[in-house]
């Protein structure tokens, strides 16, 4: 979805004296994804824990993940 879809999906209402935009769910939960996906990336912290994690590569068998999953 484009910036200018977006705009035409908004409305801007007055409650009280201060204006309110107003966005369906579904771009509301697009732009909140982007801004998690945004600050997973720009923190350090996060990326150093994906990287370690990729590296490990451990197997686990069903019968271990069964366990740790308590099925």
């Amino acid at each position: 979805m484009t910036t200018q879809q977006i705009i035409e999906k908004t409305r801007s209402q007055r409650i009280g004296n201060k204006p309110v935009v107003v966005l369906p769910l579904e771009v509301w939960y697009k732009i909140e994804n982007e801004l998690e996906n945004l600050e997973m990336m720009r923190s350090s912290t996060i990326r150093g824990k994906i990287a370690k994690a990729r590296s490990e590569r451990k197997t686990y068998t069903s019968r271990e993940v069964k366990k740790m999953l308590s099925l």
